[in-house]
């Protein structure tokens, strides 16, 4: 919060660009017929919430006297994002298919009436439960693998698969807290969706800090005695 109040202007800009990029994901969807696919979708930017808050963590580095604006393995950035980005149209794929073998081709004609079917008809309650879990399990993995390694690879000239799984292993060896950690995250794009994205001006930049400052707070001291 302190990082938020100190850089207003940009935190809310960051806040402002994230709900505009949402906004147009789900006009693209609905003018392409697949609003169904906008939960999915919401859930699939979680994946790639890290990433885009990059920006955010330069911010609170530079806040906290920490170095310069540079980052230090901008090419590893790329690699992770590319491996985030393939975990989303994973989940994204997994979702299709399961909607497919809950309701084969059978239309919808929008959003609503998709909602409505997903929480209405048994087959729609089964998808959803059966979705919940396979979703699930995809989030678990992105979160611990992209959690720490977008900060890390900003602050450290290491390679991704390495950042990832010093990501993965902080993530386990602190497992009570980071599920804590990831319910709150959960629960605050919740809140994100159900107010048009609205709320996610303020929420958005404040994870982005967040996120950085517990990478400091996890990686800091072992970089410190390197």
């Amino acid at each position: 919060m302190k990082d938020f109040r100190a850089h207003l202007p940009v935190s809310l800009a960051y806040g402002l660009g994230f709900m505009v990029l949402g906004w147009a994901v789900v006009l693209g969807l609905q003018v392409s017929g697949l609003s169904w696919m906008i939960l999915p979708a919401a859930a699939g930017a979680m994946l790639l919430g890290p990433l885009v808050a990059v920006g955010l963590y330069r911010i609170s580095r530079r806040a906290q006297g920490q170095g310069g604006g540079g980052v230090a393995a901008p090419g590893q950035i790329t690699l992770v994002s590319i491996v985030m980005m393939t975990l989303a149209l994973l989940w994204i794929r997994a979702a299709t298919l399961l909607f497919a073998v809950f309701f084969g081709l059978r239309p919808f004609a929008g959003f609503l009436e998709s909602l409505s079917t997903l929480l209405e008809t048994k087959e729609g309650i089964a998808l959803v439960l059966v979705g919940s879990l396979v979703g699930g399990l995809f989030a678990a993995l992105g979160f611990a693998i992209s959690v720490f390694s977008f900060p890390m690879l900003l602050n450290r000239d290491i390679d991704g698969f390495s950042a990832m799984g010093l990501s993965f292993n902080a993530t386990t060896q602190n497992f009570r807290l980071m599920v804590t950690w990831a319910v709150v995250v959960t629960v605050l794009v919740g809140i994100c969706v159900v107010t048009g994205l609205l709320a996610a001006i303020p929420i958005f930049p404040i994870l982005g800090y967040a996120t950085w400052h517990a990478y400091c707070d996890l990686f800091e001291g072992s970089e410190n005695d390197a």
